[in-house]
């Protein structure tokens, strides 16, 4: 009877062992997993703000482009660009042409 006794004792303290080392496994596996994911979480993070820093960059090089684009465009631009590079004046004298300038 006493070592029944002895061994279900002894049952039981290896099955409490084999428990506490599968959750010991657990929780260790678990903080490994932890950390993992924590630094993939930084490494998104440091890539999310290299884009948004790569986006303004980009967004304030499209303003100056705009501006830029609109100072070229301006009418006294074109016009200074149209006398000094192609040797074009304004007339002097302005003609109507056409039907309606006939029936004058």
């Amino acid at each position: 009877m006493k070592r029944r006794v002895q061994r279900r004792v002894s049952q039981q303290r290896s099955r409490w062992l084999i428990a506490g080392i599968v959750v010991y496994v657990a929780v260790a596996a678990s903080g490994v997993g932890v950390a993992s994911l924590s630094q993939q979480v930084r490494a998104l993070f440091i890539d999310i703000e290299r884009s948004q820093e790569q986006q303004d960059e980009l967004l304030s090089e499209y303003s100056r482009l705009l501006l830029e684009r609109s100072t070229l465009a301006s009418y006294q631009n074109v016009d200074q660009l149209a006398e000094d590079r192609l040797s074009m004046r304004f007339p002097e004298l302005v003609e109507p042409i056409g039907p309606e300038a006939t029936k004058r």
